[in-house]
């Protein structure tokens, strides 16, 4: 027997069922159309993209700063200016120091009389004070303008009286002498102040002026500023009255006699018959029944009292 050619088997295709079945009716899903053949067995390239044109794209949207972004930016350069402007205000104020070497007035109480000083026995106070300040300027390119000086004093812890200084200009290298008085009229004080007033010969002093006062280079002035001068550590006791001369007669008049009232004596508290008053101060209810109340004249009593001189910008003393 001869041997018997036989053809390839070729790989069997599937064939598309039109009712939902193939290949001898089996059931199933229906298979995808395999891809159409190109000759030779070769499948064909999958179709070009073909991007859209750029004018049909939207424009991209930029990003939006937050609000917190903001706010650190403004903080930042809030606070690069602020150190820009306290390193100029530095450096100017170093060369203004260098330039003027400026320096704070200094003050002294260099007399003080206490002219009248009556407590009633309704604890009220009617005093008077004369007065003598000394400013000096120590500076030789600055002058300083003081305006109205508010001059209180107080004695033992009580306030004694308070009078005005008109304001002036303090040149600069000079020496301003101040005199001035302060006085109170029937002021109510504490009763204890009024018995150590009662009680005493010499009182503790202390005074305190309050003015504004602004600097003057040339023509340019500065504010002004509020600056407190406040004196202490020194006494002073009631002055005795000088009896005025007497009227000399007229040369052709005939010579008359004044007869003066004698004064009613004074009252005092825990003090035998017949002995002088170791206290200047009095108590009485009315002002004539007080021989301290007296503001006849007496010397200007010297003092030595040194005073400091406190600045006040805003809320800070220096």
């Amino acid at each position: 027997m001869g041997d018997r050619a036989y053809a390839p088997a070729s790989k069997p295709i599937p064939v598309r069922a039109t009712n939902g079945t193939a290949n001898g009716g089996a059931g199933g899903p229906p298979r995808p159309a395999p891809p159409s053949m190109l000759p030779g067995g070769r499948v064909p390239p999958p179709p070009m993209y073909r991007p859209k044109p750029a004018q049909s794209r939207p424009p991209p949207r930029r990003p939006r700063r937050s609000a917190r972004g903001w706010c650190c930016a403004c903080c930042l350069w809030l606070t690069l200016v602020l150190v820009g402007l306290v390193f100029l205000g530095a450096i100017a104020a170093g060369v203004f120091y260098v330039v003027y070497r400026p320096q704070p007035p200094s003050f002294a109480v260099t007399s003080l009389r206490l002219a009248a000083l009556n407590v009633s026995d309704s604890d009220a106070l009617t005093s008077r004070i004369d007065f003598t300040v000394t400013a000096r300027n120590p500076n030789d390119k600055i002058a300083f303008a003081y305006g109205d000086m508010a001059a209180s004093f107080s004695a033992d812890g009580a306030p004694l009286g308070d009078g005005v200084v008109p304001g002036f200009l303090h040149a600069a290298g000079n020496t301003t002498v101040i005199r001035g008085a302060a006085s109170a009229t029937a002021a109510t004080i504490d009763p204890v102040q009024a018995a150590a007033l009662r009680s005493k010969k010499s009182h503790a002093m202390s005074a305190e002026m309050d003015a504004k006062v602004g600097f003057q280079i040339g023509r340019f002035k500065s504010k002004r500023i509020n600056v407190r001068v406040v004196c202490a550590g020194f006494s002073a006791g009631l002055a005795k009255p000088t009896p005025p001369p007497a009227p000399a007669p007229a040369p052709d008049a005939e010579p008359t006699v004044v007869v003066a009232a004698a004064p009613a004596p004074a009252r005092g508290r825990g003090r035998g018959r017949g002995r002088p008053p170791r206290s200047v101060v009095r108590t009485s209810s009315s002002s004539s029944s007080s021989s301290s109340s007296g503001s006849g004249g007496g010397k200007m009593t010297p003092t030595d009292a040194k005073c400091k001189v406190r600045i006040k910008i805003w809320i800070w003393s220096f």
